[in-house]
């Protein structure tokens, strides 16, 4: 009897010791760094327990916490994204342990954004925490099943987009070669005495130039898609996003908008040339500005794939000078304009730059303010 209780006693102490073992030393409870997004101030602000909210949003220090995890403690139906990136959504209730260090190997960067969503979100049934687990713990964790992000896979949906952007300019090309040529040639966009009969002989809106105005947002949407892949820094943020978009969904985004603004710019010109009685330069206004942005989509879709070929290092190292590359290309384009309607008519100086600050320059000082927000 007494050599039972002996052994019962030996079995007890070694589970608890076991467990004592497996236990988690924490380092930092992340629910103080939560944050939720404010869209009357359009910024993130600190959470409280009374915040209505969907989603929350917390930065881990990679580099600061090396050789830990992130345990997170999450119900059923809670979606996880990692700098902006869906990689993982609960079917059931969770305690999931996440290398920091994996992370670091896998975004390459010293901080991250974590997102954690649900349409009933209750703060109270969440954890994240950092800890540190000894060897025992970590093997009895298991390997890290949560993230399901891959270089393969950003490279394959890279590899398609491309691959249709492409296919879209050999089509058109093949479909209406003189017109393609007579758009997208750099030194008549440049000159002052601009040519447009080929063009002109379609109204803005006629088939033609739908296709064309098409084509333009594809391929904007499509170098922002392409882009926003390999993104990992958290301090580039591309205009309209809304927070945890997809690649794909961000660029048909993006798409819609470009095609909506380049409508509404004929529109916003036509008014304008009404307004300032300057009937007879809205074609070649419209024509020059259209055409000068379909030769930077060229551009822009051509850096996009040199910037997935090196896995997305232009953005990521180089999103600063890209903005004020953008700035000075929109700013040099309303110069070339007020000088390609100066040259072709006979107008007052002060009177056509009333009519550019009107069609040009105040909506250019909108998009600054969007674009470099």
């Amino acid at each position: 009897m007494g050599n039972n209780i002996c052994i019962w006693i030996f079995i007890v102490c070694l589970a608890l010791s076991r467990g004592v073992q497996a236990s988690d030393l924490e380092l930092r409870n992340l629910k103080w760094d939560w944050e939720v997004y404010d869209q009357t101030t359009d910024q993130y602000i600190p959470y409280f327990k009374q915040s209505q909210t969907e989603a929350i949003r917390f930065k881990v220090d990679l580099n600061k916490y090396r050789n830990s995890y992130l345990k997170l403690t999450l119900p059923d139906q809670y979606f996880i994204w990692v700098q902006d990136e869906l990689v993982y959504a609960t079917p059931r209730p969770i305690i999931k342990y996440i290398s920091l260090d994996s992370l670091y190997d896998l975004y390459d960067a010293s901080t991250i954004h974590l997102t954690i969503y649900n349409e009933s979100f209750d703060g109270n049934a969440i954890e994240s925490i950092i800890v540190n687990l000894n060897q025992e713990s970590r093997l009895w964790q298991g390997e890290d099943t949560l993230l399901e992000r891959q270089g393969s896979n950003k490279s394959d949906l890279f590899i398609i987009i491309s691959l249709i952007s492409l296919s879209l300019i050999a089509i058109l090309r093949a479909f209406n070669f003189r017109l393609f040529n007579e758009f997208l040639s750099l030194g008549k966009s440049i000159q002052l005495r601009q040519n447009f009969d080929l063009i002109i002989a379609h109204a803005p809106l006629a088939w033609p130039n739908i296709a064309f105005i098409l084509f333009y947002s594809a391929l904007i949407g499509s170098s922002v898609m392409s882009c926003d892949i390999f993104l990992t820094e958290s301090n580039v943020v591309f205009p309209f996003t809304v927070g945890g978009s997809s690649s794909l969904i961000l660029g048909l985004k993006i798409s819609a908008y470009c095609f909506v603004f380049i409508i509404a710019k004929l529109l916003l010109i036509i008014a304008g040339s009404e307004l300032f009685k300057l009937k007879k330069v809205r074609l070649v206004h419209f024509f020059t500005y259209f055409r000068l942005s379909l030769i930077f989509s060229i551009v822009a879709f051509s850096l996009s794939i040199v910037n997935g070929v090196f896995d997305g290092a232009m953005v990521n190292d180089y999103w600063k000078l890209i903005q004020i590359s953008i700035v000075l290309f929109c700013s040099a384009r309303v110069v070339l304009i007020y000088f390609v309607l100066n040259k072709i008519y006979t107008f007052r100086k002060l009177h056509l730059f009333s009519y550019l600050c009107s069609s040009e320059l105040i909506p250019l000082l909108l998009f600054f303010k969007i674009f470099l927000k």
